[in-house]
This record gives structure tokens, C-alpha cells and sequence, in this order.
């Protein structure tokens, strides 16, 4: 996909971070825009932002956990653009820090209807209509917890692995097909999933959001500008930050040492 222009995107989780970040990049490269959140404000800031009214972009308030909102929402979108060239599976959501010991089944499940679930559900809607075009392209974000499993984050490491799996057993069974599959490692970027991770009160979340800003080194805009080049590559992985490529590094030389490792940093950091 050499470029985007008349294109029509599909983004999860549009209303902030690195779901907007892509939005505007599309945008300015000349998409059309079916955008869905929870967060119905946070949307219609996204579309402020691009400056566009017109029927160029459409919003859609969604729960991506939801199969039958996700299959409606496909639906809308051929009634409002009339076909789908890109999926991308963004929406996600965190807990902050926590032993799996201390996490209750109820958040366990929501982060996995969620980061796993929403990705099934956003593949199994479009998918039959991505086929239907002349080349299209499938962007699922995972992270640098679906390379290793991360210290604190069992549930988030859970369905980031699962995304990772689906996304390359779809790459292998789409080959032949003008189907692309891209499935994204990010780093730290720096977003409001901690501030906004569902265990939270409201009086922690800005110190949480602090400790998390520590160690979130890639702009929203950047992540979205190596996405988005990635797609026209035809690429079907990429890992971003320098902390992520640091650390499945430490994986692939130290196989047998890297838990104590992972221990050692993440235990210190994140349990202050």
C-alpha cells in the first residue's frame, strides 16, 4: 500500500494516545476515517483536531469487547464509506503494577476482553470485507509484553502474546492473498493507558501517570509515523523504542537468566 490517499481506515481506541496519532496522520495523508472509541468527547476532539466536517470522517462510540457492536460497526462503516481498505486494532487497556496474586479475576477478564477479545472481534468483522479490495492491510497492536512477559503486567503480557499469535497465524494463512498483516511491538509510549488502567482510584492516577512517563520514551506521533511506514512497506513486524529492541535483545542473549533480569529492573521500578 504505496499510499493512503482515498483510502478508508478503521481505528480502535481513536479517541487519544496513539489511535488519534494515527488518525491524523491518515488524515493528512488523505484517508477516510471510520473512527471508534468509548470515549465519545475524546473522539470528537480527534476530529477537531484534523479541522474535518464533512462526511470524510465518521465517529462511532463502540466497546471493541462487544462482538455484536464490532459486526454493527462494520456494518456502519460500509453504509457511511462504503468499503474498508485498513483495520487497526488499537483500543487497549492497562492495570497498573500489580502481582498476579493481587489481581482480581474481574479486572483479569476485562483486560482481556478488551486487548484480545477486541482484536478477535475486530478481525472477524472486517476481515470478509478486506478481501473484497484491490489491497488491504490489517495493523494489530501488541507491545513489547507480546515479545516478553513483562514484570506486574501478567494479564496485560496475556493478551498482548495472544495478539501476537493471531496476528502471525493470520500472516501465514493470508499469503497469496492482497491481504497485509502487521502486528506492532511498541516500547513505552507515552499515552494515558496508565493513567486511565481501571484498578485505579482517581486520586492515584496522576502519580501512576508520572512513574509510567518515566520510562515512556516515543512520542505518540512517532510511533504513528514508523506504523504507518511499516504498512506501505508491506512489513509484518516491527518493534519500537529503543527500550523494547533493548530488551528482547536481553531475552535473545540471556534465555536462561533473563527472569532474575526482568526481576532485577522491573521489580525496583515498578514497585516503588
Amino acid at each position: 500500500m504505496k499510499n493512503f490517499n482515498t483510502k478508508v481506515a478503521v481505528i480502535t481506541g481513536a479517541g487519544s494516545g496513539l489511535g488519534r496519532a494515527m488518525a491524523l496522520r491518515l488524515y493528512q495523508a488523505g484517508a477516510h476515517l471510520a473512527l471508534c472509541d468509548l470515549n465519545l468527547p475524546g473522539l470528537e476532539e480527534t476530529r477537531h483536531l484534523t479541522g474535518e466536517l464533512s462526511e470524510r470522517i465518521s465517529l462511532h462510540k463502540v466497546d471493541v469487547s462487544d462482538r455484536s457492536q464490532m459486526l454493527q460497526f462494520a456494518q456502519d462503516v460500509l453504509t457511511w464509506h462504503g468499503h474498508i481498505d485498513i483495520l487497526i486494532n488499537n483500543a487497549g487497556i492497562s492495570l497498573s503494577p500489580a502481582l498476579f496474586d493481587d489481581i482480581s479475576d474481574e479486572y483479569f477478564e476485562k483486560v482481556i476482553n478488551v486487548n484480545l477479545w477486541g482484536v478477535y472481534n475486530g478481525v472477524r468483522a472486517f476481515l470478509p470485507h478486506l478481501r473484497t479490495r484491490p489491497e488491504a492491510s490489517i495493523v494489530n497492536i501488541s507491545s513489547l509484553a507480546g515479545l516478553v512477559g513483562l514484570y506486574g503486567y501478567s494479564p496485560y503480557a496475556m493478551s498482548k502474546f495472544a495478539v501476537r499469535g493471531l496476528s502471525e497465524t493470520l500472516q501465514s494463512e493470508l499469503v497469496g492473498t492482497k491481504i497485509s498483516v502487521l502486528v506492532v511491538h511498541p516500547g513505552g509510549v507515552k499515552t494515558n493507558i496508565i493513567k486511565n488502567a481501571i484498578d485505579l482510584d482517581e486520586n492515584q492516577r496522576e502519580v501512576a501517570h508520572q512513574n509510567f512517563s518515566k520510562f515512556a520514551l516515543l512520542s505518540t506521533d512517532e510511533a504513528a509515523r514508523q506504523i504507518l511506514r511499516a504498512v506501505q512497506k508491506k512489513k509484518n513486524r516491527i518493534i519500537l523504542g529503543t527500550d523494547a529492541k533493548v530488551v528482547n535483545a536481553i531475552r535473545q542473549l540471556f534465555p536462561g537468566s533473563f527472569p532474575a533480569i526482568i526481576h532485577a529492573i522491573f521489580s525496583k521500578a515498578m514497585f516503588k
